[in-house]
């Protein structure tokens, strides 16, 4: 059964997975779907029609909007918000009436694959993605979509490296020429790789098991 701290808000129609917890005050909007064995930190807010997979861990504070999906094993960080309007208006243009919070044209999908990591308070735009198990640095400002195993930093965000499966950094970026392909193989065994920031795993006894 899931774990519902008395304080947390669930409203109609939520679907909760087997094993989840929504810890103090925090607030899961209508309609809204998680996985099995879930983590909502105390305090986030997660929108209508989200829709979040198996094993995800949010922290604290964060803000998860209409619009955005999240795969299986993904660490949602403390204070991270997401947005899916770029060029958002209170009201309408004679200033007489509040826009809808509904979705419309405006409203912009996001997508965090599986696996992947983001840091403490970070901010992440619409219409993009971020890849499978790529990593974005804590306080960055996501605008574009990350490729997967990548780890972007900064504001704007870029990507600077790669990491592994298990989060330890494997390769770095120079600023010059990234063209030519590489390999690299992490601490734990995984191999990589590594043609610019097209990165594609190599199968070997730990990353088969």
């Amino acid at each position: 059964m899931p774990r519902i701290h008395p304080t947390a808000i669930i409203e109609s129609n939520v679907q909760l997975g087997e094993g989840t917890s929504v810890w103090d005050n925090a607030h899961v909007r209508h309609d809204a779907v998680l996985g099995e064995q879930c983590l909502v930190g105390g305090k986030s807010t997660i929108a209508y029609d989200v829709k979040i997979g198996n094993r995800v861990k949010i922290n604290s504070n964060a803000y998860i909007c209409n619009g955005v999906t999240i795969e299986d094993g993904v660490m949602i960080s403390a204070g991270t918000i997401f947005t899916n309007d770029r060029f958002p208006r209170a009201t309408t243009p004679d200033l007489k009436e509040l826009r809808s919070s509904d979705p419309d044209e405006h409203t912009l999908a996001t997508v965090v694959r599986e696996g992947a990591t983001i840091g403490a308070g970070c901010i992440v735009g619409c219409n993009l993605e971020i890849g499978r198990w790529a990593m974005i640095g804590m306080g960055s400002i996501v605008t574009k979509s990350v490729p997967d195993f990548c780890l972007a930093i900064g504001t704007p965000a870029r990507v600077i490296g790669v990491v592994c499966r298990c989060g330890e950094p494997v390769h770095r970026f120079s600023d010059g020429n990234n063209s030519t392909p590489v390999e690299a193989t992490c601490q734990c065994g995984r191999a990589y790789s590594i043609n610019n920031h097209v990165v594609t795993e190599i199968e070997t006894a730990v990353a088969a098991q």
